[in-house]
Order: structure tokens, then C-alpha cells, then sequence
């Protein structure tokens, strides 16, 4: 009995002690189960956060589209021209000049007020640029250093081009003037690529350029607006005429008829054409025959030049002079191989034809003789601004050129007055190097002339009837012995002048 109590004791014991266990096992399961939430929200949450914040792997797409090719030439008239001797002005928006109020002249970079107009006709391409500054102190930095492919050509397209347009006092009005002008230009391209100067009013053979001539200044108006053999709306009409003006050239590296005495102005002509076209196309064949032109012309015989040379080799005319300069000048810019002492000679020579006032300050420059131009002989004022650019040229600085620009503007540009294209070039090179007010008096005058005067309206088709575009050359000085085509790229260089070539004296 006793141990059947005892183990009814002992029973009784281990129920108490496994109800306390499960009583204990209960307490503690809500906490556990408590604590394991928590950690499982919070896992959770943490890979939510890591799963929102990573980046999506990033696929690369490239596309790649093929670049159009420059359009070939094809004119395309933008708009309504007025009749054939008619000549209106082209609507603006705004007038291309102001006159702003001032107490005292100052010369910046800012030739003429700010215009906003949009330039969208001749512009050829910002690919055709070069890249050696022309801007430097003494002689060789006014002329400017060389390098392949440099110069100062890359005012000539692009925004480059836009900003020198109203930064020199040019308009949508000048850039219509220009476009129309070489479209007449590639309209009345030969075939094999020249222009043929007697078939538009080239008369005189001795006084005029030959066909050379005439095809070089032709190439100087495309290049002037930034079109090269390769790019450019023109292109095509640039490549062929480089290609026949490099296969006229002689083996001595001379163009023209060797026979007469003004073959030199062909000469120099082609040169300047030549090294603006490698200057801003580097093309090995075209830098050949351009360094054969550049050593021809340092070299050229005397009896080839107009009227002779001088004891130091340079002309004794300053208007072969300028041409010679200019030859010279695009060819250093360059890149090619120029005669060191060429500039110090140029300035020489004009020292020496060059009238003085009491101060030593140059005023009027002569043609063959010191003292064969006076002031106020109107279209014989020609040869002081010949001078006039050389001086700026050769670094002369521009407080001593104030009477040459005062006899230069004795004689503004007008309609039948004294009108000589020649004139007008040279002149308009020289006062936009001088710049300022007087730069823009003479700009008002020439833009209202030359853009008034182009000829507007008729047939587009090549033929003789076709004129749009150009100017009549039988009132002009010498136009009667150079016809049409000479006028019509002189004129266009004059409204080209804005970013043919950078200013020097500033």
C-alpha cells in the first residue's frame, strides 16, 4: 500500500512538473514568434530598398547615319528678282547701317552696329578653315606664319562667317548680292572648267586679263565665300576650275601668254587663287603648283613684268605691286615657300612713290613715277589705296594712314561717278583694314552702288541673254576691255570683304 501511494506520488509529481514545462513552452512561443516577424519585416524591407535602388543594366545603342554628301551646284533661285535693269532694293528687316552718335572716334573690332539678320545664302562650309593666325606684332605677324594649311581663311563659313558679316557692316542684302553673283559665275562656267573672258566683253588682249586671268579672279569670288574643291555648294565649280587653271600652267611655272608685258597680271592672279585654294583645301597637287607659281613670280624676268622690275626686284607699277602683294601675302599664310625680304621691298617701293605731308605721314602713292597722281584726280586714286593696303599690310601702324583714307574717301563710291570696279577693290581692301567711322562712310557708299547696280531678272540659262546676277562693266573704266566676268567677281570680292580676310591692325 505504502508503495503503491508512493508511486501514486511520484505520478502525480511528474504531471506537475510536465504542466509546468508546457505552461512554460507556452509563455515563451508568443515572444519567439513575436521576434521572428520583426526580423522577417525588417529582411524584408532591406531588400526591397536594394531591390529599388539598383539600376537596370543600361543597353548601348549606337546608330549611325550616313552622312549626306554636299549637294552638287544647282541653282536654285530663292527669290523673285526684278526685271532686267530695274534695280530695286531687297527687302530687310532691318537697315544694314546706323549712324551712331559719337565725340571721338575709337577703333574696335566692332566695325558696324549689330545686326541680327540671318546669313544663309553664300555660305560655304565650316569644314574649309585654316589655322594660323594672321594677327602679330611686326612685319611677319601682319603678313602672317605659315603651316600646313594656315592662314586666315576661317572667317570665311560657318558662324565664323556670320559674325564677320555684321561685325563688318555686311547684311542679308550683301550675302543676296553674292549668291546671286556666283550663281551668274557658275552659270557661265566652260565645260572643261575656265571662263571664257571674250565671249562676255573682253576685248583688248594686251590691256585685259587672258582667259587665265579671268578664271582665277572667277575662283577667288568661290573661295572668298568659303568653297573649296571638296565641300561647299559650289564645289564642283571650284574643282574643275583649280584642275584648268593648273593645267594652263607652264612648265616654269608662269600662266598666261609669255609674249606680252601684262602677263604678269595673270601671273599674280593665279598665284593668289592657287594658294588660297591649298590654304583651305591641303591637296598636294594643288600646293605643286602653287610653290611653282610663288617661284616664278619671286623670279620672274624683267621683261615679263609691267614695265619692268626695280634694282630690288619688285615692279615698278604699284598696280602690279598690289597684285603681287596679295599673291605673296595668301601664299605665306599658307604655308608656302616665300622670298623673306618680299615684304620689306613691297614697302620700300611704295615709300619711295608715296607723297608725304610735313609730319612724314604718306597721302598720295603714284603709279609708275613719283608724283604722276595728285590728290583729287578722282579714279587715279586707285594706287594710294595699293599703297595704303601695303602699309597696313606691312605693319605701318594706323595713326600714320589717316590722310591716305581721307584722299580715299574724296571719292565715294556713285553710279556714274568716276566708277571704276578696280578702284573700288583695292579701296575697299584698304578701309576695312583701317576700320572705324571712315571704314563705314565708305561702306554705306559701296554696298548702295554695288547692290543697286547688279543686274536683276531675265533667263537663268547660261546664255549671253542671261545677266541675273552680274554687273554691266561698259561704264566703268576699264570694264570695256575686261568684261563681265572681271566685273562680276571684283564686285563680288567688294562684298565678300567682310571675311575674306581678318583685320590686321587691331
Amino acid at each position: 500500500m505504502a508503495s503503491l501511494d508512493q508511486d501514486n506520488n511520484e505520478s502525480v509529481e511528474e504531471q506537475e512538473i510536465d504542466t509546468a514545462e508546457q505552461k512554460k513552452k507556452k509563455s515563451v512561443m508568443p515572444v519567439l514568434l513575436f521576434s521572428g516577424l520583426i526580423h522577417s519585416i525588417i529582411i524584408l524591407f532591406l531588400i526591397f530598398i536594394i531591390v529599388s535602388t539598383a539600376k537596370a543594366p543600361r543597353e548601348d545603342i549606337i546608330i549611325t547615319t550616313k552622312i549626306a554628301e554636299a549637294l552638287e551646284e544647282e541653282v536654285q533661285p530663292e527669290e523673285k528678282r526684278d526685271v532686267v535693269k530695274t534695280p530695286v532694293e531687297v527687302n530687310v528687316e532691318m537697315e544694314v547701317l546706323t549712324q551712331p552718335t559719337v565725340t571721338s572716334e575709337e577703333v574696335s573690332d566692332q566695325q558696324e552696329t549689330d545686326n541680327n539678320m540671318e546669313m544663309a545664302t553664300a555660305e560655304g562650309t565650316s569644314e574649309a578653315i585654316s589655322d594660323s593666325p594672321q594677327v602679330g606684332s611686326g612685319l611677319m605677324g601682319n603678313i602672317g606664319g605659315g603651316g600646313g594649311g594656315g592662314g586666315t581663311f576661317g572667317a570665311r563659313s560657318g558662324g565664323g562667317k556670320k559674325k564677320a558679316i555684321m561685325r563688318g557692316g555686311g547684311s542679308a542684302k550683301t550675302e543676296s548680292a553674292v549668291t546671286a553673283a556666283l550663281e551668274w559665275l557658275a552659270r557661265h562656267q566652260e565645260k572643261d572648267g575656265h571662263w571664257d573672258g571674250a565671249k562676255y566683253g573682253d576685248t583688248n588682249s594686251e590691256h585685259s586679263c587672258s582667259d587665265q586671268g579671268q578664271s582665277g579672279l572667277a575662283m577667288l569670288a568661290f573661295l572668298a565665300a568659303g568653297h573649296t574643291p571638296k565641300l561647299g555648294k559650289f564645289k564642283n565649280t571650284v574643282k574643275v576650275g583649280i584642275d584648268w587653271i593648273i593645267s594652263q600652267q607652264n612648265a616654269d611655272g608662269s600662266f598666261g601668254p609669255k609674249a606680252r608685258d601684262h602677263s604678269i597680271y595673270e601671273n599674280s592672279i593665279c598665284t593668289l587663287a592657287l594658294a588660297e585654294a591649298f590654304g583651305m583645301h591641303p591637296d598636294p597637287k594643288i600646293k605643286a603648283a602653287a610653290q611653282k607659281a610663288v617661284d616664278y613670280l619671286a623670279n620672274v624676268p624683267s621683261g615679263k613684268v609691267h614695265f619692268g622690275l626695280t634694282d630690288k626686284k619688285v615692279p615698278k607699277s604699284m598696280s602690279v605691286l598690289g597684285w603681287m602683294m596679295m599673291a605673296f601675302k595668301s601664299s605665306k599664310i599658307a604655308g608656302l615657300n616665300v622670298p623673306e625680304d618680299a615684304f620689306v621691298h613691297f614697302k620700300e617701293r611704295v615709300d619711295e612713290m608715296t607723297t608725304k605731308d610735313q609730319s612724314g605721314n604718306p597721302q598720295v602713292t603714284s603709279y609708275m613715277v613719283l608724283g604722276d597722281r595728285k590728290l583729287g584726280d578722282g579714279w587715279k586714286n586707285t594706287m594710294t589705296a595699293v599703297g595704303m593696303l601695303v602699309y597696313e599690310y606691312c605693319g605701318v601702324k594706323r595713326s600714320e594712314l589717316d590722310l591716305m583714307a581721307d584722299v580715299i574717301l574724296k571719292d565715294l563710291p556713285a553710279p556714274g561717278k568716276n566708277y571704276c570696279i578696280y578702284r573700288y577693290y583695292y579701296a575697299t581692301l584698304a578701309m576695312f583694314q583701317y576700320g572705324g567711322e571712315k571704314w563705314k562712310t565708305w561702306n554705306k557708299a559701296l554696298v548702295e552702288t554695288l547692290v543697286g547696280l547688279q543686274r536683276k531678272g531675265g533667263p537663268k540659262d547660261g546664255t549671253l541673254q542671261d545677266v541675273d546676277g552680274s554687273w554691266d562693266y561698259e561704264n566703268d573704266k576699264w570694264g570695256p576691255k575686261s568684261g563681265r566676268v572681271y566685273q562680276t567677281a571684283m564686285s563680288a570680292f567688294c562684298l565678300e570683304v567682310y571675311y575674306r580676310y581678318e583685320t590686321v591692325l587691331r
